[in-house]
């Protein structure tokens, strides 16, 4: 490394500590070919993987390498002092906010990439996801009614590279999660059916989060996706970072919303405890699956480029290693089931027959 560099953390490392920016650039490394960086003053960084491993109990390593320049100056926090200084608002504000801009940064080199990719292997994406999305519900389901044979399909399938992909992939896009709102109560509010929530391309100012009812996410005027599960987040992004709104949300049917402004946002974190707390989690879970997409992407791209320079008779393209898994889970979900009451999941099992 050039000696006007210093690697603060290698990818895969135990992650001990947080940092704190007191005026410089931080470069981020989720694989060797793509980076990106975050310059500024008084920024806390590193934070994802702590969050992940201390507040959400899942044990994450460091997802990528981080550099940083000769004449930044940075300090070093323990692990500890991160997590105490979460109740503080002016902090997990900042904790949330670079977690954010890490999230649109990932964001971009991903739909950078997404578009070096050819049709198969956006299929071979859309296979992954939907491999991991019948593992995710019959892992639901095992946590529910402890049948054992569920358990047997999951421990079966779910250590398959396949599902591990189709994660990364789906969790990089979901939206962040608050439940507890009930301190907030004289901040909902209700929308009629086709109204419009917010307008894609305007400043935001509020974030949401869906108390009941359906959002129609809307993206240069063709529908994309719908929000309908209770405590999900929608403007955070826009809110934090002050960027201009990348969808137009409007009300499927009856919709009621809890509605925080960025003037009240310290306000509504005062009255609901672990509000910030919740989205910095929320956010470092989407900046964590947004550079295993990026890996995998990356890994995708590759074997593309092997691809067409093997013959058929040399290598098995990945979209037909996918589709084998995801037929091999499907069959043998069926055959499990044959014969037994799955009413529960009866729209699981009648969308692969």
């Amino acid at each position: 490394m050039s000696d006007h560099f210093i690697r603060l953390y290698n990818e895969t490392e135990e992650p001990g500590e947080a940092f704190f920016l007191e005026s410089g650039r931080i470069f981020f490394y989720p694989n060797t070919a793509d980076k990106y960086a975050i310059n500024g003053r008084k920024l806390i960084f590193g934070a994802t993987e702590i969050l992940m491993s201390r507040l959400d109990g899942t044990p994450t390593r460091r997802i990528e390498t981080a550099i940083t320049t000769t004449d930044s100056a940075i300090k070093r926090m323990p692990s500890e002092k991160l997590i105490a200084g979460l109740e503080n608002f002016s902090f997990v504000l900042n904790v949330a906010m670079v977690t954010a801009r890490q999230v649109l940064l990932t964001n971009q080199i991903i739909s950078a990439n997404l578009n070096l990719l050819e049709g198969d292997a956006k299929k071979t994406r859309q296979i992954s996801i939907d491999y991991y999305l019948i593992v995710k519900r019959l892992r639901e389901e095992f946590n529910k009614r402890k049948y054992p044979w569920l358990n047997e399909i999951v421990k079966k399938f779910e250590p398959n590279l396949t599902c591990k992909k189709g994660e990364a992939y789906h969790r990089s896009s979901e939206p962040v999660k608050i439940t507890e709102t009930h301190n907030l109560s004289d901040k909902m509010i209700e929308y009629d059916r086709g109204s419009v929530i917010c307008e894609e391309n305007t400043t935001g100012e509020e974030m949401y989060i869906l108390q009941s009812g359906t959002i129609e996410v809307v993206i240069d005027g063709n529908s994309v996706a719908t929000i309908e599960e209770p405590g999900s987040v929608s403007g955070e992004m826009a809110l934090l970072l002050g960027e201009k709104r990348t969808a137009t949300l409007r009300a499927k049917n009856g919709v009621v919303l809890t509605k925080i402004t960025k003037a009240d946002l310290k306000e509504a974190a005062a009255r609901q405890q672990g509000l910030m707390k919740g989205i910095a989690l929320s956010l470092a879970k989407r900046h964590y699956y947004n550079v295993l997409k990026i890996q995998n992407i990356s890994e995708q791209a590759m074997e593309q480029a092997i691809e067409s320079e093997a013959s058929e008779q040399s290598k098995v393209p990945q979209i037909q290693l996918a589709r084998k898994d995801l037929a091999a889970l499907q069959k043998h979900l069926l055959d499990a089931t044959h014969g037994k009451d799955v009413s529960f999941m009866e729209d699981l099992i009648s969308s692969i027959r």
